[in-house]
């Protein structure tokens, strides 16, 4: 594609295609959302796609003079951050660079669950929009933003899905979660009005199974889109019953994949089945997008006009670069209810990079997924949740699997299987996961006939309940209730 150069992809040498594709990423959508709704999605996202191209040291000045203006406001506005800020001896007037930062307290879920009322901004007439996100844990957590960061947010989305040729005017066949359990007519009637005017069909990914493969087929070559938008692990799985069956789908221009991590050989598999290029995008409940890739596919690129993002180490210092941290976010536009240093529970690799696409956003690397998605050893060793996946692809007879760790020295592979399954693949499998997991570990291999989604609709790879549910780091500093 040529789309990084800020070019017309190759999708506009099609004729009828670039048509209708113009006229609604033009008429249809502006006049929908900025006439019709008084929002200002598509002036926050012009000024986007013009700042990508400044210079990253310019970028980072935006992004701390944006930050300046956020703590200000919190620090006035919002009580919980006002005392909490006052007892430990920190007024935004000591912002005086970036590093400053690094001495104002982490928070995480459970400050956000105990001090909710606390943390919103007490503003007359402010619009909040509610919000509520499971995360791994299943367990809601309940926030607000205000309706100003919730169109900076689309800005940022339509942004970084255009750099996979996905941008607001194409045609999606998206393989989502959808809302569970009998919703009201006039939602149900929104949701279509949304779809059509976006030209975006939602196909369930809760129901995709075995024996509804074909009939999922069916509906993407049927639609014929431009995109296909899913989550990683069931177009996985989707594109592993087609290869397995020898069907050949619809191939789109691109793919975009998010809300899962992302595993090379996943990858390599949806492209090759689907010929078309995967875009890899990172983002959250309480953010929308964070990052996402370019046609470089060279990383992530951050969107830091609106986003701050570190890798702090355990104890709440800033990881040196190369080294795994935890993932820390600061939200650099959400007036209602400020994200001042929220430990969001992911793992990702420390150091920004820069790309070869010209653009100033720097480039993180895919995150290495969520924190309670690893397996911890008694000799104090951390085994990342992406070390099965990269062993169980080599074992064609597990269908799907999860690792679960109940107590410090034991962990549960249980495997969903096929027939092929044999007592050597058995014995193969537990002398490779020992011989990584050490003897001190006992390894349980269990069959099941099935594993369930989380109530988001995704797989947890591992389920360590052992670990706690927060960092040492956001233990040690803030997080107060």
């Amino acid at each position: 594609m040529e789309f990084c150069e800020g070019r017309p992809s190759s999708t506009y040498r099609h004729y009828p295609i670039h048509m209708l594709r113009f006229a609604y990423r033009h008429v249809v959508l502006p006049f929908y959302e900025s006439v019709l709704h008084r929002r200002n999605n598509f002036r926050y996202w012009g000024e986007l796609e013009r700042s990508q191209w400044l210079p990253r040291e310019a970028l980072e000045r935006i992004q701390f003079d944006n930050l300046r203006r956020m703590m200000a406001h919190t620090f006035e506005h919002c009580p919980y951050y006002r005392e909490e800020w006052t007892r430990l001896g920190l007024s935004p007037a000591d912002l005086k660079e970036p590093q400053d930062i690094w001495h104002w307290p982490l928070i995480t879920r459970d400050t956000i669950s105990n001090n909710r009322e606390r943390m919103r901004a007490q503003v007359p007439g402010m619009r909040f929009i509610s919000k509520a996100t499971g995360g791994s844990s299943g367990i809601p957590l309940q926030f607000e933003y205000d309706t100003n960061s919730e169109e900076r947010r689309f800005g940022a989305w339509y942004r970084g899905y255009d750099w996979a040729n996905a941008g607001p005017g194409s045609k999606q066949w998206a393989l989502w979660g959808v809302p569970l359990g009998k919703r009201p007519r006039s939602k149900e009637l929104k949701d279509l009005m949304y779809g059509a005017v976006y030209r975006r069909r939602v196909v369930n990914s809760f129901e995709l199974s075995d024996a509804r493969v074909p009939e999922f087929l069916a509906s993407l070559n049927r639609y014929r889109p431009e995109v296909i938008v899913a989550y990683t692990n069931p177009l996985y799985t989707f594109a592993q019953q087609l290869e397995s069956r020898n069907l050949v789908p619809y191939s789109p221009k691109s793919i975009v994949v998010g809300a899962e991590k992302l595993h090379d050989f996943q990858r390599e598999l949806i492209q090759r089945v689907f010929r078309a290029p995967v875009f890899e995008t990172y983002g959250s409940r309480e953010f929308m997008l964070m990052a996402a890739e370019c046609d470089r596919h060279e990383g992530l690129h951050l969107t830091v006009e609106h986003l701050l993002v570190e890798v702090l180490d355990d104890e709440g210092h800033p990881a040196p670069n190369g080294e795994e941290g935890n993932v820390v976010v600061t939200d650099l536009f959400n007036y209602g209810m400020p994200f001042v240093r929220y430990v969001n529970g992911d793992r990702a690799t420390a150091g920004w990079h820069n790309c070869s696409c010209g653009r100033g956003l720097p480039l993180m690397s895919p995150p290495l997924g969520r924190t309670l998605d690893v397996v911890t050893v008694s000799d104090g060793r951390h085994i990342p949740g992406e070390f099965f996946p990269h062993l169980l692809k080599d074992f064609p007879a597990i269908k799907r699997f999860q690792v679960v760790q109940d107590v410090p020295d034991q962990i549960e592979l249980r495997l969903v299987l096929r027939e092929s399954w044999g007592a050597l693949d058995r014995s193969r499998l537990e002398s490779l996961v020992r011989d990584v997991v050490g003897p001190v570990m006992r390894v349980h291999i269990v069959p099941v006939d099935d594993i369930p989604l989380t109530p988001a609709g995704k797989l947890r790879v591992v389920v360590n309940n052992v670990a706690g549910r927060r960092p040492a780091a956001a233990e040690r500093v803030g997080a107060s209730a």
